[in-house]
């Protein structure tokens, strides 16, 4: 039998003896090329941590920090939307209380839910696959539920657009986190943070010109929609993170990366083979076993303290002065105005404005956090934090002047806001390349609910007792304050890890602990092993 090889110009037959000979056809005999050898690095293996530290911080992070911050900006757009409008719809649509509190109720439902689920998913298929998809579910989702004519369609596209937001928040957090060098880290929360708050700004801004148009709550949702299409065309300039590269043994397109950081900066990137451990990536389990069983559940109360104290503030603040709370109503005409006609309440022009004021005040916070926790470290960061925050807030129950009350409010908000601000840099620090979304998605999706449970405690609570509310409040930060004495791993001046579960011992504040992540005794692995 002869077989033809018509690319090779060459036909195959089987000789008597059963063995297949190649014969010649219109050229020489020829035998298959051998694969292309693999290229050569050098001979000394490095890792990707060294890489960028050695790459350094330059235009090729700048331009991620700004990607990230504007998705950043558009998160927050998103978020602030369904709490600007709320009243509007109210009043169009003819809700019941019920179906007003399922709004923001959906929202951070499929929040925590997209969250989750999307850190598993990019672990396992990349992160930058995973922003890209979120930002098309925000931006199709956001702009249909601008053309809702119905609260059941409206409520459907804000779940989706509440799912994309949780999937995108984390994952670009800890995107950004794994580009810079351990120095930029908390400057790069910094960054991230500001634009946050300048996306809540933006959206009081629009509240504030266009709400009172006809059916102004579409204007705002259209707008609110166009930052979510200028992220969706950057995300398509972006790599891929060379850690997540590396780790699923993709080791030339990490370096195509890192050679690109290089050329863009203008900085060497050093010959070798990059290296990391092999490793089951994205795995819930992983999360909460050793070495990471008990910081991961003290992480995971810290945030749902922080989340329950800084939503609810959002609308204790106005609730305190709405009802004259130690005469702070002198200051602001902040109350709610009903509509005799409809019997609907819409927020005024001056609350807008104090949405606005509110938002601001959490700036310094922003600031002094990752100040603070690149000082003096990210533990006594979140000691003196809580600590303060309970204090401040427990001074909030004596009423000395209206004056004071404000200045207390002010500071207990920069406290909480140091205290998110240590929290997201912290969390993507501890956790290795292999389940370090993953680990922040549970966190992020988790937490959630204790903004949830926070909004509605405050909004319940206020209308028996203001002091009842506030003594809520001190019970939460003292839980918080207590609880960070039980993390031990300072991750400061650390390298983040790939698949590796120790970190190297650094020089630390000794009340602090030392870069160990557990003791051996409770189930430690030594450094090198992956567990």
């Amino acid at each position: 039998m002869v077989k033809w090889k018509f690319w090779k110009r060459a036909k195959v037959k089987t000789s008597p003896a059963g063995e297949e000979e190649e014969i010649v056809v219109g050229g020489s005999t020829s035998s298959p090329p051998p694969p292309p050898p693999p290229p050569s690095y050098g001979g000394n293996e490095i890792e990707v941590s060294e890489c960028i530290q050695e790459i350094g911080f330059g235009p090729y992070q700048y331009k991620v920090i700004f990607v990230m911050g504007l998705m950043s900006f558009a998160d927050s757009s998103e978020i602030w939307l369904s709490s600007i409008i709320i009243k509007m719809l109210v009043c169009e649509w003819d809700l019941s209380t019920l179906e007003m509190a399922l709004i923001p109720a959906c929202v951070f439902f499929w929040y925590a839910v997209g969250s989750i689920v999307a850190g598993k998913v990019a672990d396992k298929l990349g992160r930058w696959p995973l922003l890209l998809a979120a930002y098309y579910v925000i931006c199709i989702s956001g702009t249909l539920s601008g053309f809702a004519k119905s609260y059941v369609f409206f409520i459907i596209c804000r779940s989706f657009t509440g799912g994309g937001i949780g999937a995108s928040y984390g994952v670009s957090v800890v995107y950004a986190q794994e580009m810079v060098p351990k120095e930029k880290r908390a400057l790069t929360n910094l960054l991230l943070n500001i634009m946050w708050i300048a996306g809540g700004l933006y959206e009081c801004a629009l509240a504030f010109f266009l709400m009172d148009r006809h059916e102004g709550w579409r204007y705002v949702i259209f707008a609110t929609v166009i930052p979510c299409y200028l992220t969706l065309i950057l995300l398509h300039f972006c790599d891929e993170s060379p850690r997540y590269l590396v780790l699923n043994g993709e080791e030339d397109k990490a370096r195509e990366v890192l050679e690109k950081m290089a050329q863009q900066n203008k900085s060497e990137l050093s010959e070798g083979r990059l290296v990391a451990g092999q490793v089951t990536c994205g795995e819930y389990s992983a999360v909460f076993k050793q070495p990471y069983t008990r910081t991961s559940f003290v992480i995971q109360i810290l945030f749902l303290c922080n989340m329950y104290t800084s939503y609810g503030a959002i609308f204790l603040i106005p609730d305190m002065m709405s009802y004259g709370y130690c005469y702070m109503s002198e200051w602001f005409d902040v109350i709610y105005v009903t509509d005799s006609v409809e019997g609907c309440i819409n927020y005024t022009k001056a609350e807008y404005l104090f949405f606005m004021v509110v938002t601001l005040a959490s700036i310094p916070g922003y600031i002094i956090g990752p100040w603070s926790a690149d000082l003096i470290g990210r533990l006594p960061t979140f000691y003196y934090s809580t600590i303060g925050g309970l204090v401040i807030t427990l001074l909030l129950l004596y009423c000395i002047s209206s004056i004071v009350i404000y200045l207390e409010l002010f500071i207990m908000l920069t406290l909480y806001c140091i205290f998110n601000a240590a929290l997201w840099i912290y969390a993507p620090e501890y956790y290795p390349t292999y389940i370090r979304t993953t680990a922040v998605g549970i966190l992020n999706g988790i937490s959630k609910l204790g903004a949830a449970v926070g909004v509605f405690a405050t909004l319940y609570l206020d209308t028996i007792s203001l002091k009842l509310t506030i003594y809520t409040y001190c019970a939460v930060m003292a839980v918080a304050s207590l609880t960070t004495l039980g993390l031990k791993s300072e991750t400061r001046g650390t390298l983040l890890l790939d698949a590796r579960v120790n970190f190297a011992p650094v020089e630390t504040t000794p009340n602090y602990g030392t870069m160990d992540m557990e003791p051996e005794e409770e189930g430690g692995v030594k450094s090198g092993e992956v567990g």
